[in-house]
Parts: structure tokens; C-alpha cells; sequence
């Protein structure tokens, strides 16, 4: 039976018209209550307040290009500064592609808005930025990039990550990111102990004192890399509570026993003396060859490499438009510079992912050249990692462990057994020849190159250079500095993979033996059991953990454990020279 309401007066579940319309009411509604917290960018920065001012820690060559409002306030008594506003655009970098494509003019214009509040909270100067643009209005050289992760070491449950993002200590700069949304123990996203940089970490506050975990009966995530991702006070006391707490957590908490291990490579403090390395630094940026130098994406633009289209690289006096990066594209113009300005001008110049093509729409600010450069040096016994713009000191406990498992993994006793480098032996294509001549059950494959389905760009890769009596993979480098093996072990590492995965691998290998040692036995039932890396260093050296790279301890490291757990062993063998 349907229910009369023709005469009822509009309630809430009356749609027909707002409630207080037949009394003649003006419906009024309430402004929004403010919420308790707001989840936000903070960063801390690095100023001297006593001979500095808030502007000092400001992009002043961005903000000036831009109608921006700065105001001096303050929040519950602390100094403060407030930089807003936006920036047109009348037209969409896109609009022309469509009109082209469809003959249909079409001009859409779009505006992003941000703001920044810089905040001076006793010693120590924080930053909160809202919008798509608030963080371009902070300058980056001034940013403590430490932060956030040290936070997030001190604050989060060790059983509850979200997210990690580490950073391969190698000169590939290889990043990688796990995530699990509901969160699990830091143990098992297989972070290796030795050669990974820990640069962001998201997961469960534990911290009590704190409003958003004070406010909240549910579990609250922060995010923490060089900024700290999380909710802070609406309300100016609460807010400069908050801020506090996150200095009290930073500067005397420890870390959580779980989480101690990301610590374990430590950044340079702004207040130490970093010259030599920095010359050291400047010395190798200058050499014809980089063997000690890498290209990596800086932390900050790994969201959005994915969609980069291309890169602008400005240095002085030029800029380069490039739709693939590469390090020489970087070098080619710090080897023309006097020695002492080449690191000066990575550090003037930037490097900036565009969205389209022609590399004028930045998918983020762009960042100072010299922060996509990894570099290693040795410092007497201290070895030094250049990352991210800063030097990085590997801790005396975490290189002390690396160099135990290295140092076993060299001394293992090895089943191959490989003659001399004499000096008659020009490079490794002659001595590669002369293990595999006749009667010795070696095979040659150097430059013999398997091209499959996963891996037909260019010539393909070689299986390896020499195959052992027992169908060992052997790897042969000669090398007067151990920095370059690291591509070495890529080597070992990607040929197994096919071997070991590809079909179309086995079959070409088996063909390659076949044509060049027909007697030697083989077929596509191959599987790889033992993988060889031979390597000869400069005149009279060994290979020790003593003359191994850093770098190169690290990816040898983590191509024995990966082939292992394939079921492949792996034996380093030191050719005399």
C-alpha cells in the first residue's frame, strides 16, 4: 500500500524540495568544520638563521618568473613565511596535437595553484607545501634530503611497511619499488643487506604524540624519503607541537631495531668538510673514461620517469634537448671545463623530464645536474659513495660483512683452472683464442651472440666467453681497475637467465658449439650448473676484496646470490698476469 505524503511537510528524505522551503526559509549552509589534521609535503631545510632568513631556502629564479604573493606571518608565535598563487596556462601543451590530428581548433586552458609555508620552529626551519606547485617554490639545493627517511626509521612498525623504494649501490643506479597496500614485515621485501640505499619507506605511525595518531582510532601511514608525507595539525599550536615532536624523534630517538640496517650507509652531514672528495670527484668528471661514475634517476623524479617522453639537459652555456639520456650526454661538456669547475657546473646546471616530446612541458621541477651522478671513491680505507648529490660513507659494520662474503666468495676453491695473460697476449679476443685451442675442451664464444625473442635489439648477447669442458659458463675481463667487472656480472647474470628461460637460447647456443667444436657435447636440454667469472687485473695484481670496487663488490654479491638461487654455481677465478 503506497503512503500519502502529498500533505506532509518536506522532510530530510524528501527530495522535492529543501527542508524550511514551505515556511519560506532561505536555506543557509554552514562552511565546512575544519579538519583536525591535514596530510601534506614537509620538508626541513638547511638555513642558518642567524645570518639568514626565511627567503634564503625559496627558488628565487622560479618565483620570480611568476606572479606569486609572499607574506611574513606567523603560526602560535613562530616565525613564518607564505608564498601563493598560480600559474596559467591558455593553452594545453596538447591541444595543437589534436587539432592537428582532427582538424578541429581546440584551445583549452588550465591553471595549477600552490602554496608553501615555511616555518621556523627553534632551531630548525620546516616547509609544508600544498598544490601541484608548491613544492617548485622551495630551492632544492636546500633541502635536507635525510629526512623524511630518518623519521620514518625512528616512527613506523618495522611488521607494517607499505612501501620501500631502494636504490642499488652500483654504477647502474638501478631503483627499485615494492609495494604491498596492506602492509607487511620490512624482512620480507628481500631488501639486501649490503649495496642498497633505502630512499623511501611507507608504513604504520607508532608514534603516539602526534595529533593525527591522538585523533585517529584506525592505523595511520606516513610516507617518509626526503620530505615526510603525513598529516599535521590544522591548528597553529598543534601544528608547532607536531613539528616538535618530529625534531624530538629526529634528534634523540634510535632507530627501530628491525630498521636499524638502513642507516648503516650514512650520508655526509651538511657541516662535514666534504673538498677532497669533491676534487676527487671533479678529477674523474675531467677523464676521458668513467669507469667509476653512473647515471641514476634521482629519487624525486621516479614517478615520473615512467612517462617521460624526454629529457632537457641544461648546462653552461648550452642546453640539450635528448629523447635518451645517457652519461656521456652529461660528460661530453665537464670534460671541457678547467679542472675545479667541473662538479660547479653539474651543480649550476639541471636536468628535467618532459611530458611530450619536445621537452618543453616539465613533469616536475627540474633537478640539479650533478644529482643524477653516482660515483665512488676511496678515501685511504674509507670507501665514499656519490649519490643523489651527496657522499654517502659505507659504515664500517656493513662494509665489514660485505667484504667477509666476498672474501668467500673469491677464496672458494675453483674446478677451472685457467693459464697466464702473458704479455704476448694483446686483449682478450687473442687470449680468449689461445684457451680454446685445440685439445684443451674449451669452446669460443667470444662475439658469438645469441639473438632471441626476449633479446633482439642490437646484436643480442653472448652466452659467455669461453665454454668450459663441463659446459661452464666462463666470463673473461681483463681490466686495470675493478670498477668496470660490475658490467661483468650483469653479463653473467642476463645470459644464465636466457639460458635458462629461453628456448630459442638453448637452440642457438647449441648451434654456435655445434659449428665451432662439432665433438663437443651439448643439446638443448642445457641448463646452466656453473657460471665462471675470470678476471685479470693490471700487471702483478689479484683479485682480492682488497682491490675489489665497492661498486663491483656489491653487483658480484648480488648476481652469486641470484644465480645460486637458480641452482647455478659460481666461482671467481684470478688469472695471472
Amino acid at each position: 500500500m503506497s503512503e500519502n505524503t502529498g500533505n506532509r511537510p518536506p522532510g530530510r528524505g524528501d527530495k522535492r524540495r529543501p527542508a524550511g522551503a514551505a515556511r519560506g526559509r532561505r536555506t543557509v549552509r554552514r562552511a565546512p568544520r575544519p579538519r583536525s589534521t591535514y596530510r601534506t609535503s614537509v620538508y626541513r631545510l638547511r638555513v642558518d638563521l642567524d645570518q639568514e632568513s626565511l627567503e634564503a631556502v625559496l627558488n628565487h629564479r622560479y618565483l620570480s618568473g611568476n606572479d606569486f604573493t609572499t607574506v611574513t606571518t606567523e603560526v602560535a608565535g613562530a616565525p613564518a613565511l607564505l608564498i601563493h598563487g598560480h600559474v596559467p596556462q591558455p593553452v594545453a601543451d596538447w591541444c595543437p596535437v589534436v587539432t592537428g590530428l582532427t582538424g578541429d581548433a581546440m584551445t583549452v586552458s588550465h591553471s595549477s595553484a600552490g602554496c608553501v609555508l615555511v616555518v621556523a620552529v627553534d632551531d630548525q626551519v620546516y616547509a609544508l607545501t600544498y598544490g601541484t606547485i608548491g613544492r617548485f617554490m622551495l630551492d632544492a639545493e636546500r633541502i635536507d634530503p635525510g629526512f623524511g627517511i630518518a623519521f620514518a626509521i625512528r616512527a613506523i612498525e618495522p611488521e607494517q611497511v607499505r612501501r620501500v623504494t631502494r636504490r642499488v649501490l652500483a654504477s647502474t643506479g638501478r631503483v627499485e619499488r615494492s609495494l604491498v597496500p596492506g602492509g607487511q614485515h620490512i624482512r620480507r621485501y628481500a631488501i639486501e643487506g649490503f649495496g642498497e640505499i633505502v630512499g623511501q619507506l611507507s608504513g604504520h605511525l607508532t608514534n603516539a604524540q602526534l595529533t593525527v595518531v591522538r585523533g585517529s582510532t584506525r592505523p595511520v601511514s606516513i610516507a617518509g624519503a626526503e620530505s615526510l608525507q603525513i598529516a599535521v595539525s590544522t591548528d597553529p599550536a598543534g601544528l608547532i607541537d607536531d613539528l616538535r615532536e618530529i625534531s624530538r624523534v629526529c634528534a634523540r630517538e634510535s632507530p627501530a631495531p628491525d630498521l636499524e640496517f638502513i642507516a648503516q650507509i650514512r650520508p655526509m652531514r651538511p657541516g662535514d668538510s666534504t673538498a677532497r672528495l669533491d676534487e676527487l670527484l671533479d678529477g674523474l668528471l675531467g677523464a676521458d673514461g668513467h669507469p667509476d661514475l653512473g647515471l641514476a634517476v634521482p629519487a624525486t623524479q621516479i614517478d615520473y620517469e615512467a612517462s617521460a617522453l624526454s629529457y632537457v639537459v641544461k648546462l653552461p652555456y648550452r642546453a640539450v634537448h635528448t629523447s635518451d639520456l645517457d652519461l656521456d650526454t652529461i660528460l661530453e661538456n665537464t670534460r671541457k671545463r678547467p679542472a675545479g669547475r667541473r662538479l660547479e657546473t653539474l651543480k649550476i646546471g639541471s636536468i628535467g623530464l618532459c611530458a611530450d616530446p619536445d621537452g618543453r612541458e616539465l613533469l616536475a621541477p627540474a633537478v640539479a645536474a650533478h644529482r643524477w651522478i653516482t660515483a665512488e671513491v676511496s678515501l685511504g680505507a674509507v670507501r665514499m659513495v656519490y649519490c643523489e648529490g651527496r657522499w654517502y660513507e659505507i659504515g664500517a659494520e656493513h662494509l665489514a660483512l660485505l667484504r667477509a662474503e666476498i672474501e668467500q666468495i673469491l677464496t672458494q676453491p675453483s674446478t677451472v683452472v685457467l693459464p697466464p695473460w702473458t704479455g704476448d697476449l694483446a686483449d682478450e679476443d687473442a687470449y680468449n683464442r689461445m684457451v680454446a685451442g685445440r685439445g684443451t675442451g674449451y669452446v669460443l664464444l667470444d662475439k658469438h651472440f645469441l639473438k632471441t625473442r626476449q633479446h633482439r635489439r642490437g646484436p643480442g648477447i653472448e652466452a659467455c666467453d669461453l665454454l668450459g669442458p663441463a659446459n661452464e659458463l666462463i666470463h673473461v675481463k681483463r681490466a686495470e681497475r675493478s670498477a668496470p667487472l660490475s658490467h661483468l656480472f650483469a653479463q653473467g647474470e642476463v645470459s644464465a637467465d636466457a639460458l635458462i628461460n629461453e628456448a630459442d637460447a638453448r637452440e642457438r647456443l647449441v648451434d654456435q658449439v655445434r659449428a665451432e667444436r662439432p665433438e663437443h657435447t651439448i643439446d638443448t636440454t642445457f641448463r646452466p650448473r656453473k657460471v665462471v667469472f675470470a678476471i685479470a687485473l693490471g700487471e702483478g695484481k689479484r683479485l682480492t676484496v682488497d682491490t675489489l670496487f665497492t661498486f663491483s663488490q656489491v653487483a658480484l654479491y648480488r648476481t652469486v646470490r641470484r644465480l645460486r638461487g637458480d641452482g647455478i654455481d659460481v666461482e671467481v677465478v684470478s688469472i695471472p698476469t
